[in-house]
């Protein structure tokens, strides 16, 4: 199929002479038509590269699509629920462009805009993602769209490989095998350091005697990491990472001699540098009872939580949303060896969302929930923590050295609501 170029050039003046030999509404019914028929020409459907959020803060996500002419679509996707497709409809319009819409909700597809964020994100937008996309260009190999909010190009190409989910569970396997808590880089003689979010590197070097952080989104593929775009340091070009199987150290696709070494630090530093959320299924008898008074005092106020984690931003502590309020809860910690950690509640109002907590503290009851990691500095609690996996944790059980029945468990998996888990 020859490559159709799309114009946003689709009318014209009045009175200018129309220089084409068939008319707008004519040039654009051929134009959804081709893009229709692009489409539904590939047999085992297409793997769609997709990032959503006008920053990219998520990272990207692969999606396979298989479109007929009745106007569904089937999707399966390389995130949790890789062993299931959804289906639903869509439709292409004429529409400051032609636009490829997802018009009806799609269990697998609409997480990605999903309001409750079921896979992170922010409350009321979930990562953020498109359901309207624009052509860009289409030709029988590769279909390129545009995100009508994101302004991100997705990329559209034949599945070659028969089978989706053996494909997906590829993915997968290089997913858990590339991730590390904390990764380092040596570009020449820079070393840079490396943490990890969602599907994004935040890198930080010294450049000009200055600390230089920049935010890397990626992809994952079954041959390894992928980025948006490649980055440059010391005139190196980095585009992605090849994966090997069980290595600590992953090789640049541009350039063996640059490695992506990853690092498993003690669990404690894991810990207080990633994002945990809490659940109430997963609280302990001592402490559930003082999250029930929490959710008390929310109902008291008509508020829901939407979410409650630990995580660092410019400080240590507990983020919470309370109906449209952002709260945040700073803790002072101490690390003990590798494993242990000493928490306590102390408010500094510095922040709106510290304010914001510091409110809810005195007004509402807030104060519960902090009780189980140690609501102030007379009351603080030593924790011995375990988990799941050492060099990726998806789970760690916080146990109270003081109280045996204060056992909490955490979760690298976000948890959208702490009173529906």
């Amino acid at each position: 199929m020859s490559l159709v170029i799309l114009s946003l050039l689709t009318s014209c003046l009045k009175d200018q002479e129309d220089v084409f030999d068939k008319s707008s509404a004519q040039r654009a019914e051929e134009t959804i038509a081709a893009s229709y028929k692009a489409l539904t020409s590939a047999e085992n459907g297409w793997l769609v590269k997709y990032y959503p959020s006008p920053y990219r803060t998520y990272g990207g996500y692969n999606f396979i699509m298989k479109f007929t002419e009745d106007g569904k679509v089937t999707v399966a996707g390389d995130f949790y629920y890789r062993d299931r497709t959804a289906e639903s409809l869509y439709k292409i319009t004429q529409s400051a462009g032609v636009v490829l819409s997802f018009d009806t909700y799609n269990d697998i597809f609409h997480l990605m805009s999903d309001p409750s964020a079921p896979l992170g994100g922010s409350t009321g937008q979930g990562l953020e993602g498109d359901y309207d996309f624009e052509f860009i260009s289409v030709a029988a190999d590769k279909i390129v769209l545009k995100g009508k909010k994101s302004g991100n190009y997705a990329t559209m190409t034949p599945m070659t490989d028969g089978n989706w989910k053996d494909y997906l569970d590829g993915i997968a396997a290089v997913e858990d095998g590339m991730s590390f808590p904390m990764f380092e880089m040596n570009v020449g003689e820079t070393e840079v350091s490396i943490s990890q979010s969602y599907r994004s590197f935040d890198m930080t070097y010294l450049k000009n005697e200055q600390d230089t952080t920049f935010s890397v989104p990626y992809i994952i593929t079954p041959e390894g990491i992928e980025f948006y775009e490649p980055i440059e340091i010391n005139n190196q070009k980095i585009s992605g990472f090849k994966y090997a199987e069980g290595a600590l150290s992953f090789a640049c696709v541009d350039n063996e001699s640059v490695v992506l070494n990853g690092i498993v630090p003690p669990l404690n530093e894991t810990f207080v540098l990633g994002d945990w959320y809490i659940a109430y299924s997963q609280l302990g008898a001592f402490a559930q009872p003082y999250w029930a008074e929490l959710k008390k005092g929310a109902d008291g106020e008509g508020e829901e939580i939407g979410v409650a984690a630990f995580t660092t931003d410019t400080t240590f502590g507990i983020y919470m949303t309370s109906g449209k309020y952002a709260l945040f809860f700073n803790f002072v910690y101490e690390l003990i060896g590798d494993d242990q950690i000493k928490l306590y509640y102390e408010s500094k109002g510095g922040s709106t969302a510290e304010s914001n907590a510091e409110w809810y503290v005195k007004n509402a009851g807030y104060l519960n929930g902090m009780v189980p990691f140690g609501y102030n500095k007379a009351n603080a609690r030593t924790f011995k923590l375990t988990t799941d996996n050492v060099k990726s944790p998806k789970v760690i059980t916080m146990y109270d050295q003081n109280e045996p029945t204060n056992v909490i468990k955490v979760t690298a998996t976000a948890v959208s609501n702490p009173f529906s888990n």
